[in-house]
């Protein structure tokens, strides 16, 4: 892997009020590398991701993207255009997919091409269908999301955000609000992106897939990281108390 990050955080903090949740977290993760972050509900996983394209401000620390650095803290104005630069090379897929219910499928991947980056809807549409091809659901371009499985629904979300031609790829336990017969299709799809090359970080309590396709794990812990390493090295080697509880109670 290339020596120099693509994404790198800086003693990242979130403040709730008096609640402390990321407890100065420092990351760096590379070109075409597969990281999980795990850990008990209430960790602050999903804080740590929203925080990485600022859907929730960090209250103090750093965060560069594609050589692009915002830096937060008491007293530090956030440059808002700076921001939507950042967010312009990262996609995100949430638990519950926010699709919008009045557009087809097809509108849905393209929303972001022509709201965010000005193209026309006729640009658009072939970048919109090779998408939905690419996570198999080009036979349902002008179906409307009600009519689509919750894993179907998943994929369009995913096809969406890889629409927007993102850096890095960011996942919020993609998979915790489908049904178990329709969690592999997803899986599927997030496998064969990381095949391809895709930088991702997913938060995920999918032990086998983190297991599989994952270069590096992190375990995280009252919004600190207490244990990270190759999937051989968490789930066999490390000697690290907290991590061998919390993988001994979900594999």
């Amino acid at each position: 892997m290339n020596a120099k990050p693509i994404l790198r955080v800086e003693n990242l903090h979130k403040w709730f009020a008096m609640l402390h949740v990321l407890r100065g977290i420092s990351l760096e993760i590379q070109p075409r590398e597969v990281v999980v972050v795990i850990g008990r509900s209430g960790s602050g996983k999903s804080t740590l991701l929203r925080c990485l394209n600022f859907l929730e401000n960090p209250s103090s620390g750093s965060i560069t993207i594609d050589d692009l650095t915002i830096e937060t803290g008491p007293g530090k104005r956030l440059d808002q255009k700076a921001v939507r630069e950042l967010r312009s090379h990262t996609g995100m897929v949430f638990q519950e997919f926010n699709l919008f219910p009045h557009m087809t499928t097809l509108e849905n991947v393209i929303e972001g091409l022509v709201t965010v980056k000005g193209m026309s809807v006729d640009e658009a549409v072939p970048i919109g269908e090779a998408n939905l091809s690419q996570v198999g659901m080009l036979d349902k371009r002008d179906v409307h999301p009600i009519r689509l499985s919750g894993g179907q629904k998943q994929r369009v979300a995913m096809a969406r955000a890889l629409a927007m031609d993102p850096t890095v790829m960011l996942f919020d336990e993609p998979t915790s609000a489908l049904d178990p017969e329709l969690v592999g299709e997803v899986l599927g799809v997030m496998k064969e992106l990381a095949q391809q090359g895709m930088t991702m970080v997913v938060v995920s309590h999918e032990m086998a897939f983190a297991r599989e396709v994952a270069h590096r794990i992190l375990y995280v812990e009252e919004g600190v990281i207490v244990d990270q390493g190759t999937p051989e090295y968490m789930f066999s080697q490390s000697s690290d108390p907290r991590t061998r509880m919390f993988l001994d109670r979900v594999t």
